[in-house]
């Protein structure tokens, strides 16, 4: 029998009513270890000068390529229904008003 032929049940989604309205973000800074990778998704408010993280997560370098590969892949899906995304340049996108220079 080969891997392919190997079934597995996808496990059940659970959910909590906390997480699931969801959040936005429109920035994500990454850092990395020798051992894992940090996220922090947070949302800009140019107005107030200010980065507001609402999410911080933890993978291991074997789960952030997975993650990698599979934004990737959903990317490309996107792409083909919806058109390219123009994201205008190579070297990230500005964020006005924020003096860390950081961009996203």
């Amino acid at each position: 029998m080969s891997k392919k032929d190997v079934e597995y049940d996808e496990p059940e989604t659970i959910i909590s009513d906390e997480v699931k309205l969801g959040e936005y973000a429109n920035f994500v800074k990454i850092q990395h270890s020798g051992i894992d990778f940090r996220f922090d998704f947070a949302k800009v408010l140019p107005e107030e000068n200010a980065v507001y993280i609402n999410t911080r997560m933890f993978m291991s370098p074997v789960h952030a390529k997975l993650f990698y590969k599979a934004l990737e892949e959903n990317i490309q899906k996107y792409e083909k229904n919806f058109g390219p995304i123009n994201i205008g340049g190579t070297h990230g996108i500005p964020i006005p008003g924020v003096p860390s220079r950081e961009k996203h």
